[in-house]
């Protein structure tokens, strides 16, 4: 469980430059407009994302806890990996700006629909926490590549609980990019931010393909385990011989006489 959660904390520390194109954005459109940033605003933010994660990673771990012992389980596992890293690709072209966002609609929809502009417009307006809280948690739902190579560990976890905990790791390793966003946005010039994001960019591309390549690699591992166990499989104990069973029996059924 230890390595597990180190891995998730290394997804979520390693693409957390990703973060400050993409989740970041939101934050600087609620805090761009303000003298000061309001700590106890975007710090409830970034507790109600991590809880949304938390949500995710509990829901994606009961599905493997029922496909257990299922061959489908591992090929959800290889699947969703390959997602994760297809989704980080494009979403990292686009962070590049070689790339226009191929979700922009997919994701205006759904903010759309789950209210998170609105609740964006009165966390910039209000110093409130209601409205910090609704954009952490609807932004949590957001589709992110990143996100999703979390919940693909958080589908190896044991129990519910344990993968509520992988995605507290993950979004703890985003914490420190997260929060940093609206002063590194406010002090960084455009043409320095522009040049940042596209390291940032390769970054997340590489990130990508260690994300699809470790499931390759361990997907080759025990394809080849299993070619080199598989002669042994149908090998059975040779029977007992004949005159063995038959003397076997015989001593049993001699019985002790007086001399």
């Amino acid at each position: 469980m230890e390595i597990l959660l180190a891995s998730a904390f290394t997804i979520g520390l390693l693409g957390s430059l990703h973060c400050i194109g993409m989740c970041g954005g939101l934050v600087t459109a609620i805090t761009i407009s303000r003298e000061k940033v309001w700590w106890p605003g975007l710090i409830s933010y970034q507790l109600a994302r991590i809880s949304s994660y938390m949500l995710l990673g509990a829901i994606i771990a009961t599905i493997g806890i029922t496909l257990q012992g299922d061959s489908d389980l591992q090929s959800a596992q290889v699947w969703l990996s390959y997602f994760a890293a297809a989704i980080m690709v494009l979403f990292a072209l686009n962070l590049g700006g070689w790339l226009p966002d191929p979700l922009s609609r997919f994701t205006a929809g759904i903010m759309r629909v789950t209210g998170l502009s609105h609740w964006s417009r009165r966390a910039n307006e209000q110093d409130k926490f209601t409205p910090w809280l609704m954009v952490g948690m609807l932004n949590g739902l957001l589709p992110c590549g990143l996100v999703y190579a979390g919940l693909a560990l958080s589908l190896t976890a044991s129990t519910p609980i344990g993968g509520a905990l992988v995605m507290l790791a993950f979004g703890a390793g985003t914490l420190p990019a997260m929060l940093a966003t609206p002063y590194l946005i406010r002090t960084i010039a455009p043409q320095l931010r522009g040049r940042l994001l596209k390291i940032v960019a390769i970054a997340l591309i590489i990130l990508a393909i260690f994300t699809a390549s470790r499931h390759l690699l361990h997907g080759d591992h025990n394809h080849a385990a299993s070619d080199h166990t598989q002669p042994h499989a149908g090998h059975t104990m040779p029977a007992e011989p004949e005159q063995s069973q038959h003397e076997h029996h015989n001593s049993h059924d001699m019985k002790p006489t007086m001399p």
